[in-house]
């Protein structure tokens, strides 16, 4: 971002004045309620030292009336004062008419593309949907139908109400609505089937609203019981049964349950500490081209990266093929060395609110968790015991359910 600040100041013009006079601080307050950039600001006796750009330059001169101050140009720098220079150098015009006449160029392609309102779909996904109908940086924006873009990605994805796709400058954007509840109800399954615990537990709670409970509260449950049949004997006026029907067990069934779990935590552990030393760098990359500028490095100690891309945009939307880098390295060292008590109890404690989290996920109820680290040789075992409350029952399909006989027509049996 600082690079193109940098490069738009020199675009528009820079000028150095001196601001001098008994109200300077009000001029500088005047300029900054009107947004005038100003910067490299140096105090002096009778006023300050500052750059401001050429165009705002012609706008300071009501400001500076108003508050009865002088301003005085110093020096000028930028594309302006350049061309005004060498108006005289016949190459250097046909030079920056060449490069204008590449930038023209450049201007009939798409060179970034830009998604908003999207939440449910990356942007790697909608990317990899472009992709495959063709569209692609690099490409002529004549070859763009905004229109067909919008129904194509509406058809394509449910989900997305409200789709606006635009071309400005070399720039595609492309501006989603993501429906935020459900388009269709889920089928409910009425196929039969009883409830099953999923694991061994103690029935804390029950509410069947469908089938024969097989169980009651303070049960203890084995993994696989019954606890909800599915099956329903029919009985007649003669409390017969007449056949059995079969429903879809549904209940609520809640048990305390209990999980054990060990972890081994190595007495030895890596650390990497970092020396001080920084490595600056920078890329540019221009289409499929690459320059990599690096300091160079001397020893055998590990470097960690971290990188920032900016893309070269001219105007608001003018964005060009041209990528700017900045690299910063730092060398680090790495040794093993031991953990104190105090570091086990608080790798303990990491490891049991991952095991606490996961299960809290899953809906699971905590009621109590402990834990102990012993030490073991190069090891430290670190065993866990949790009790918790949690749903258990699980639909299973019923495989042995009895066919109703069929009915027989004694009007149109043969008897022979």
């Amino acid at each position: 971002m600082e690079l193109l600040r940098v490069l738009n100041r020199w675009r528009a013009g820079i000028l150095k004045i001196r601001v001098s006079g008994f109200f300077s601080e009000r001029f500088l307050n005047i300029c900054s309620a009107n947004r005038i950039e100003i910067w490299d600001l140096e105090p002096e006796r009778d006023g300050f030292l500052c750059q401001m750009t050429l165009p705002a330059f012609w706008r300071i001169r009501p400001f500076a009336r108003k508050a009865k101050v002088r301003v005085q140009i110093l020096g000028r720098s930028g594309f302006p004062f350049f061309l005004q220079r060498n108006r005289k150098r016949t190459g250097l015009f046909l030079g920056l008419a060449s490069f204008f006449l590449l930038l023209y160029i450049l201007s009939l392609f798409i060179w970034n593309i830009s998604f908003e309102g999207n939440s449910h779909y990356t942007r790697e996904n909608l990317l990899g949907y472009l992709e495959s109908e063709g569209i692609r940086y690099g490409m002529r924006k004549k070859g763009i139908s905004c229109e067909q873009l919008e129904e194509n990605i509406r058809s394509r994805f449910p989900e997305i109400t409200w789709v606006s796709a635009r071309v400005s400058g070399t720039r595609l954007l492309i501006k989603i609505k993501e429906n935020e509840v459900l388009f269709s109800i889920p089928q409910k399954d009425e196929s039969p089937c009883d409830l099953v615990a999923e694991k061994r537990g103690t029935i804390t709670s029950m509410i069947v609203r469908q089938g024969k409970a097989q169980v009651a509260v303070g049960d203890t449950v084995e993994q696989g019981q019954v606890l909800v049949a599915s099956k329903l004997p029919v009985m007649n006026d003669s409390g017969e049964v007449v056949r059995n029907a079969y429903v879809h067990a549904d209940a609520d069934v809640w048990a305390s349950t209990e999980y054990t779990y060990q972890e081994t935590l190595p007495r030895l552990y890596t650390v990497s500490v970092k020396t001080g030393r920084k490595r600056p760098g920078g890329s540019i990359r221009i289409g499929p081209w690459q320059w990599v500028f690096l300091f160079p490095v001397w020893g055998d100690n590990p470097w960690n990266y971290v990188s920032e891309t900016t893309q070269l945009c001219l105007m608001e939307d003018f964005y060009l093929p041209v990528y700017f880098e900045q690299i910063t390295g730092e060398e680090y060292i790495s040794y093993e060395r031991p953990y104190t008590s105090k570091e086990a109890q608080e790798a303990a404690r990491g490891l049991e609110e991952k095991y606490i989290k996961n299960l809290l996920q899953k809906g699971v109820q905590i009621i109590e968790n402990n834990v102990k680290i012993q030490e073991n040789g190069s090891f430290y075992i670190i065993e866990g015991q949790v009790a918790a409350r949690e749903r258990i029952a699980i639909q299973q399909p019923v495989a042995d359910m009895e066919q109703p006989a069929p009915k027989v027509n004694e009007e149109t049996t043969e008897t022979r």
